[in-house]
């Protein structure tokens, strides 16, 4: 009887060996897929809580004059002259302090002699809330550079 047991596990074990050596593994599949997109298509999403909020903010105030990712090729950009400047410029971003993206983005374009066609948000946005902005347009400055 024993003997029997161990011959069905056995059979049994043998059996299940054979099933997954022709399964279909989505891990390697999933790898394969994401080896061949570019770094244009994968898209890291913020990582700290002010980029996340700024992001929000950004989308919701911004987006629709300087564009999704900063390109200056928001859906209004073509009423706007001057053109929006873009935010995706590693450069220009880069030689403004913290400070003055922040003085831009509470007194407006006119309050800080750019175009007035820029909005203040100090009546709209709290200190946070323009530190959060901050916070993303560095990101966005930085993901150009990254996918160049």
């Amino acid at each position: 009887m024993k003997s029997i047991l161990v011959l069905c596990c056995s059979l049994l074990l043998l059996g299940c060996s054979k099933q997954n050596a022709g399964s279909f593994h989505p891990a390697a599949s999933d790898t394969s897929q994401v080896a061949g997109q570019t770094s244009r298509e994968i898209v890291s999403p913020p990582n700290t809580y002010e980029q996340r909020q700024g992001k929000y903010l950004y989308l919701k105030y911004c987006a629709v004059c300087h564009g999704d990712q900063g390109g200056a090729d928001g859906f209004n950009t073509y009423n706007l002259d001057p053109k929006p400047h873009s935010l995706a410029d590693s450069d220009y971003v880069a030689a403004l302090s913290d400070a003055t993206l922040a003085q831009v983005i509470a007194m407006g374009g006119r309050g800080v002699n750019k175009s007035p066609l820029m909005p203040a948000y100090q009546g709209t946005l709290n200190k946070d809330q323009i530190t959060f902005l901050v916070a993303h347009v560095r990101e966005l400055s930085r993901s150009e550079t990254e996918t160049q």
